[in-house]
């Protein structure tokens, strides 16, 4: 095609621009009528509408994402325009922390302090919620401090139990987990649980809590995999896939299949990609064979991703009968495809493979230094090697043993 873009292309593109300005234009005009009903409304009924948007925030609609941003804008005008004596009823009090912990203006909070007579609330929450959202979390803890989120409305409780879960989460994780699961059963199906379940499975992660952490992330995809914020989950996920050492462990690496099975192909490609490096610059090749296979089954010939995971088969099987599979495997690999870092690893494994292929003894009668580099000894410093000179040497070792077990070395 040389880059040209064909008739029907031009039309097939017109059809879609056409289509997402129709679906942006009917978000403004709703959002348009929803304020207008919304400015007759008290603050806790604004809330509720908010709430609810934010519930299909969490099911993943896009369109209530930009409702809700309409929502908060509006709400912060309002709010700011209201009389003293509408802050007196409990329920708008509780209304404008929610709101300002669900992304409104810190103004409105900050304007809400001033005012006398004081709105009806514990001002410890008001203060504290303003700590939160401005980065003050010591500030913020101290004002909780005897707050308890189970003596609270659940639609206050449970924001007061995710930022307060925040600063615990690296400093007592055992702390940030209760205080999350609090979070997760008073306001459950809303954008609380699902902030709060996807902290939640980073502690696991934290802990060592595998279980947790399995039942966790199958909970989440289960009920959240369409979310806005599902993007944050996985990259939570991978973080506590590195620190729970699924590849050092065969059996812990077993109990993955369930929940990564919860994942679309390509998630899944992609994590078990993550996990057969791993497992492969830790050392791990029965592991690393696993996980290979696995994307391997759901690789898409000519990606980049296809051709390093032939790499990665051939790491797997560096022995002697697999030498001649693995050097045509490698001679199929598209260079072009790699990156540096993949090409860098690609070498190394070629390093290893040619190892095998020569006998590793001088012929008998030989008169000369014939491997005078094998007596220099290790330097000192090591820093500047590489991960993947790193795995060389580690498959050099490995391939040593076994052809020494196979009668091959004499030691």
């Amino acid at each position: 095609m040389n880059g040209c873009i064909w008739p029907s292309q031009v039309r097939r593109l017109t059809r879609i621009a056409s289509a997402a300005a129709a679906i942006v234009g009917a978000v403004v005009v709703f959002a348009d009528q929803a304020m207008a009903n919304q400015a007759t409304k008290e603050p806790f009924e604004m809330v509720r509408a908010l709430q609810s948007a934010q519930e299909q925030v969490a099911s993943g609609n896009d369109s209530a994402a930009a409702m809700q941003r309409a929502l908060l804008t509006k709400m912060d005008e309002i709010f700011l325009q209201l009389p003293p004596e509408a802050w007196q009823d409990p329920r708008n009090a509780r209304a404008s922390v929610i709101h300002l912990l669900s992304g409104g203006n810190p103004e409105v909070v900050r304007h809400l302090l001033t005012l006398t007579p004081a709105p009806v609330i514990d001002l410890n929450l008001m203060e504290a919620s303003l700590a939160y959202v401005e980065g003050r979390e010591e500030d913020m803890l101290t004002r909780l401090a005897d707050v308890d989120p189970l003596n609270l409305p659940p639609s206050l409780g449970g924001h007061i139990a995710l930022v307060k879960a925040v600063p615990y989460i690296q400093t007592d994780p055992v702390r940030a987990m209760e205080l999350l699961q609090i979070a997760s059963l008073l306001m459950p199906g809303t954008l609380v649980e699902e902030a709060a379940l996807r902290r939640e499975v980073l502690v696991a992660g934290l802990v060592g809590d595998i279980e947790r952490f399995r039942t966790l992330s199958i909970r989440y995809l289960r009920r959240y995999r369409d979310s806005v914020y599902s993007g944050d989950f996985r990259r939570r996920f991978a973080i506590a896939l590195d620190t729970l050492g699924f590849v050092e462990d065969q059996d812990k690496f077993d109990l993955l299949y369930g929940v990564l099975e919860e994942f679309e192909e390509d998630s899944r490609r992609g994590l078990y990609m993550r996990l057969a490096r791993s497992a492969l610059l830790g050392g791990n090749l029965q592991i690393a064979s696993k996980a290979t296979d696995q994307a391997q089954m759901l690789a898409v010939a000519g990606t980049a991703e296809y051709e390093l995971l032939k790499i990665y088969q051939v790491a797997t099987r560096l022995n002697r009968e697999a030498v001649k599979p693995n050097r045509d495997l490698l001679w199929t690999v598209n260079k072009a495809a790699l990156t540096p870092v993949d090409l860098d690893f690609l070498y190394a494994v070629n390093i290893v493979l040619n190892s095998i292929r020569h006998f590793p003894n001088p012929p008998d009668n030989f008169i000369g230094a014939f491997n005078s580099g094998g007596t220099l000894e290790t330097p000192a410093e090591r820093e500047w090697l590489t991960a993947d000179m790193e795995l060389a040497e580690l498959l050099l070792r490995r391939t040593e043993t076994m052809l020494a077990h196979a009668g091959d070395v004499k030691k």
